[in-house]
């Protein structure tokens, strides 16, 4: 199995450490414009064209390179017929582009990486949403943060210098979350804002809320001020849901009563759910290398993120 990456940064390793757990059988990488310091150079090559000489065909490709080039990148991987692609999100116009183009015969399969779209946890949630499972759905909250812009040396990285880092990186992710539970075509109201931090004068925080058509409440809040944290928080009319992506914490009935028939807390049931990280998407995706047929692609919402992180306000 030859495998491409296309570009090769901290994600690429990421992507490339999950691929040696996961393939036991012999493959082979090609990196395109990588950062070659940890890597043999016999399979380092600055033009796609170049390596297709020496490894002929691949049987997958991932699209690890800055987002800016995403989509130019994929239209390289779609000349040579490569059958599978990966590419890391945002994946900005690709989805507009497979939509419109005449160009992907040959092509068997594409995944924008959108990862939390296969955590189990959050799986549940969809399936305990869409079911009913537990009454109907009245609020969402999403909180994901960490540090970063405490760092000594944040100033200096290319995440300060651009005052939507936070959203197209972070926050992109939550709003993907937020499509994937509720439905593109359910979200009627939102507001959004960049936050500056008082402390480190970055914008470092950003907020996303709204309501969809049924009144449903969202609130979604990424942030590179804040201690580690990652928690998704449903309130049912039955239960409140939390995970933090180590545990699922389940408060239910609602009609708990005590002696004197007054409302008191329900009860509490933990179930352990560790955070598959890239793993769960990384698998799903060689599945279907693997099973060499062709499928429906996984576009995960990719368009639709960004038209609402761009958009004004509705």
């Amino acid at each position: 199995m030859n495998i491409l990456f296309y570009g090769y940064g901290n994600h690429a390793k990421r992507i490339k450490k999950y691929l040696d757990e996961i393939i036991k059988s012999q493959k082979t990488y090609c990196f395109l414009n990588k950062n070659n310091k940890n890597i043999d150079n016999k399979n380092f090559f600055n033009d796609i064209y170049e390596a297709e000489k020496k490894f002929k065909k691949f049987s997958c490709a991932f699209i690890t390179s800055p987002n800016e080039y995403h989509l130019s990148h994929l239209k390289d991987c779609i000349k040579l017929k490569i059958p599978y692609i990966y590419v890391e999100k945002p994946a900005v116009g690709v989805e507009d582009y497979l939509a419109n183009s005449n160009e992907n015969n040959g092509i068997k399969f594409i995944q924008i990486g959108y990862q939390y779209n296969y955590e189990p946890g959050i799986i549940q949630l969809k399936n305990m949403i869409n079911e009913k499972s537990f009454g109907s759905l009245l609020r969402l909250d999403i909180f994901f943060g960490k540090g970063i812009a405490f760092k000594d040396d944040f100033e200096n990285k290319w995440r300060s210098q651009n005052i939507n880092s936070v959203s197209e990186t972070l926050g992109s992710h939550l709003i993907n979350i937020l499509i994937f539970l509720l439905g593109k075509e359910n979200i009627k109201v939102i507001k959004s804002l960049n936050k500056q931090s008082e402390e480190n004068r970055f914008f470092d925080t950003y907020h996303f809320a709204g309501f969809t058509k049924d009144s449903i409440m969202f609130s979604l809040t990424a942030s590179w001020g804040s201690p580690l944290n990652q928690t998704i928080k449903a309130y049912f009319s039955d239960m409140i849901w939390s995970y933090d992506m180590e545990k699922i914490i389940k408060n239910y009935p609602r009609d708990c009563f005590n002696k004197e028939g007054l409302f008191k807390y329900p009860p509490t049931i933990i179930e352990r759910c560790k955070k598959q990280g890239l793993r769960a998407s990384i698998s799903s995706f060689l599945k279907k290398v693997i099973s060499n047929q062709e499928y429906d692609f996984e576009f995960n919402n990719s368009s639709y993120v960004y038209d609402l992180l761009y958009s004004k306000d509705i």
